[in-house]
């Protein structure tokens, strides 16, 4: 064959080559690339909690939210206890970082000593709750007998005050058999971050 002729049979492939939308190197669509995906039939419906349409979780609000105290431990002249965090609200939220904690004469009566101080704050990681689960932070409550009464000034605590992290709303936790100082400078408390 002449040195036209192979000119000539090399353009007119890649002319039907064009026309097929390819090139001579060109090579099948790999796996996992983005071409469309053909659209569900009704039988094929996405589902409601795909994570293309659901919401990232906001913050737990106090209102969806119910604290309570569990596992009272002894320690060295101290309690620790779980506070427990439980989302009662009907969608997924976030805790991150400590709870404010506070000993109270009752659920709506004066603080009793110091409010918490934050332990293990650079702990802290993003718990997600869904609807119906519990998270928790340990809380330690120092015996108020160990503190001598003119620092003190021992009372009865009818539970404590909570604020979840994040949040300027509190929650009531009523808690027999605690007592407190009426000393706004004695520290009994220390709370940790809200784990999972």
């Amino acid at each position: 064959m002449k040195s036209w002729d192979l000119r000539a049979a090399a353009l007119t492939l890649g002319l039907m080559l064009a026309a097929c939308g390819a090139t001579p190197h060109s090579s099948p669509t790999p796996r996992g690339s983005s071409s469309p995906l053909p659209s569900p039939s009704a039988s094929q419906s996405p589902t409601p909690q795909s994570s293309a349409t659901s919401p990232a979780p906001t913050s737990c609000s106090t209102s969806q939210l119910k604290a309570s105290l569990a596992n009272g431990q002894g320690a060295a002249g101290s309690i620790i206890y779980s506070l427990q965090f439980q989302n009662v609200g009907q969608v997924s939220c976030t805790l991150f970082g400590n709870p404010g904690v506070s000993l109270v004469a009752s659920e709506s009566g004066p603080q009793l000593g110091a409010a918490a101080t934050f332990v293990n704050h650079s702990q802290a990681v993003t718990v997600t709750l869904l609807p119906g689960a519990t998270a928790s932070a340990a809380l330690q409550i120092a015996e108020a007998g160990n503190f001598p009464q003119s620092s003190c000034d021992e009372a009865p605590a009818a539970g404590l005050r909570v604020y979840p992290p994040g949040q300027t709303a509190s929650l009531f936790v009523a808690h027999s058999g605690l007592q407190a100082c009426r000393d706004s400078g004695a520290q009994l408390l220390q709370v940790g971050p809200v784990t999972g």
